[in-house]
Formats: structure tokens, sequence, C-alpha cells
């Protein structure tokens, strides 16, 4: 399957620049079939028959071991979830974090993982890695930590800029319980989760599977104490007994679709891309935080509203995102291609005007 090929299976890569996938990716034709042909078969067949439910275990099982595949990690390890932010409170609140405890973490993270860190309890210390460049990263995350550190909880990718953050050296160098929000990394760069004690993945963004789907890689289960079960806790044994929402049959014949049809070229296509848009910007002319080399994030600004621009830029086919801080954000998938940085480029310029 070549990237012509590919890129023709999503429908709105036909008339638009989707270029938002860092919020929900693009879906695909086989995806949306998937999810359809199990609603259709639910509607025909009821959904509680014996072989309903082996049916739906055996398309969990597989997509537990899709999952656990591209991050590197074994499929009993991998919980499905609903979302990164459901992975990041599972494990959060299992840790019974107290008033005197430590977290680590950076001052560029989603309030997926920022808000249950706060809602600890924990004195959450923030290394402020958006005012330093990719490489001074890990000594900014260094200096926060202190004997009373339980955890270090960070995204791999930031959401705000791109920024690849070191995982391997920082587990290295601190040696403590490491918490990943992998929601900007799985499908976008290569993961391997192992280095983590607990890595999250949203199934919406990067996999384009379906909304409300994704998943939590742990490393030892019997070392958490949650706060909150579900039936799954007396029926598994694995790190599937911390399941707290039984994922709808459409769902998970979705998100399987979805990674199933990943292109086993999907990553360095999408490295190649990504470097493409940012000459682009950089050569317009644009304000660009995001360093070279980084991942599939673009962080850049024009004079002008945020929110105003996002609008206008839709309104012609551009589909991108505003962030908090005022800056404007690219993601740049593997079915990204040249028309559609071009076509961003030119609606850039024209609102910068």
């Amino acid at each position: 399957m070549t990237s012509a090929e590919a890129r023709q299976r999503f429908p709105v890569l036909a008339h638009c620049a989707y270029l938002n996938a860092g919020s929900v990716g693009p879906l695909s034709s086989r995806t949306v079939e998937a999810m359809h042909a199990a609603e259709v078969h639910a509607l025909d067949h009821g959904r509680a028959g014996a072989s309903i439910w082996e049916a739906a275990a055996a398309t969990e099982t597989r997509l537990r071991q899709q999952l656990a595949a591209m991050i590197k990690v074994p499929a009993e390890k991998v919980v499905l979830t609903t979302s990164t932010t459901e992975g990041c409170n599972l494990v959060v609140t299992a840790l019974h974090l107290r008033p005197e405890d430590e977290v680590v973490t950076t001052n560029a993270e989603h309030p997926g993982l920022m808000l249950p860190l706060i809602a600890s309890g924990a004195k959450v210390r923030q290394a402020r890695v958006m005012e330093r460049p990719p490489g001074e990263a890990l000594k900014a995350i260094l200096d926060e930590v202190t004997p009373q550190t339980r955890l270090v909880a960070l995204s791999h990718v930031l959401w705000l800029n791109g920024q690849v953050l070191p995982l391997a050296e920082i587990k290295r160098e601190t040696g403590l319980p490491l918490l990943v929000d992998g929601a900007q990394s799985v499908g976008a760069i290569p993961v391997d989760a192992i280095v983590a004690d607990w890595y999250t993945v949203s199934g919406q963004k990067w996999l384009c599977g379906p909304e409300t789907t994704g998943a939590l890689f742990v490393h030892d289960h019997e070392s958490l104490r949650p706060q909150i079960q579900s039936y799954a806790a007396s029926a598994r044994q694995d790190a599937g007994r911390l399941a707290l929402v039984h994922m709808g049959q459409p769902m998970t014949a979705g998100l399987l679709a979805a990674i199933e049809e990943f292109p086993e070229w999907g990553l360095e296509r999408a490295a190649e891309m990504v470097a493409r848009c940012r000459d682009a910007v950089v050569a317009a002319g644009f304000d660009v935080r995001t360093a070279p080399g980084q991942a599939t994030l673009i962080s850049f600004r024009i004079p002008g509203d945020p929110v105003a621009i996002v609008k206008g830029a839709e309104a012609k086919q551009v589909v991108i995102r505003s962030l908090p801080d005022g800056w404007l954000r690219a993601s740049v998938g593997w079915w990204t291609d040249q028309t559609d940085i071009d076509q961003l480029i030119e609606v850039m310029l024209d609102a910068s005007r």
C-alpha cells in the first residue's frame, strides 16, 4: 500500500487538509465499517448471548495484543480504557499520594495528567521545560527531584510544542516510578513503553480510532491499590483487572480495524512530512517554537486572534487548533501529503495579511 493509496481510505482527506490528529485523528472508511458492522450485528442478534460475549472477548484480546505490539510490551500488561485521562487517574489514585509526597512533572502538561496530579493532594513540582531547548529538558526535570519525590509523571511528547522527552534517561537517572502520558506519541513516533512503569495510550488521536478508546500499560498491577474498581477486578488476574469500563463492541472493533490498517512505514512517513511542514512554516516567516527533529506537532503563531484564525482556516478546509497559551498547532501524520502543507501555508499567509 502506497501513501497515496492509504490516503484514499480517509474520505475527509479528499477535500480537507486535516491537521489536528493531536486532538482527534481522521477516520478511515474501514474503521467506520467495522464499527457499523458491530452495531448491525448487535441490532440483529442482540447484545447478551453467550456467543456475543465470546466474540467480544476475542476482539478485546486481539486489540490488547495489537496495542501491546505497537508499544513493545506484553499483552497481559495492557488495560483497555476510554482515554489517556482515565489511565492517568487510574494510576494516580491507586498510588495514594499524601500531602508530604512530591510529584515531578513539567510546565507543559495537558490537564488530563496535570489535574489528577493536583487532585492527589501531593505537592506538584513543575520542571520548566518550555523555556529551555530540548537538550536541557533532562536537567530541568532532575533539578526538581528531591528525597520526597514519589513519582515522576510527564508526557512522552509535549502537547504544546511537540517536544520529545528522554524517558529512558529520566528513568535511569531518577530511579523513580514513572507515569507517562502517551497521548501524543503512540501512532506518531516510535514507542518503547517498557521503560515506564505506566504508559497511557489514546485511541482517537494518532491511531485514528473511535473516540472514548485508549489503553494503559501497567508494569506491575499488584503494586497499585485501586480506589475504584469494577467487575473486571473479580474476573481477571492480569492487568486487565484494573479496567473500569466495559468498552462496547463497536469501539473495540473500530480501534482494532484502525490499528490493523496502520502502515508499517507510517512512523517514517510521519517524520518525513513533519520535517517538511516545519521547514515550510519557517520559510513562510512564521514564529515557530517547535525545535527540529521532535515529534509530529508543530506550534507556531501569526498575527491575529488564534481562535478566529482557526475558524477561518476551517472555512477554507484547513483543520488546525489554537492552544490555551495563544499559539497555533498543526498535527502532521503519516496520511499528510505535500498538498496539505501547501494549503496550510497559503491559508496562514492569507490570515496574516
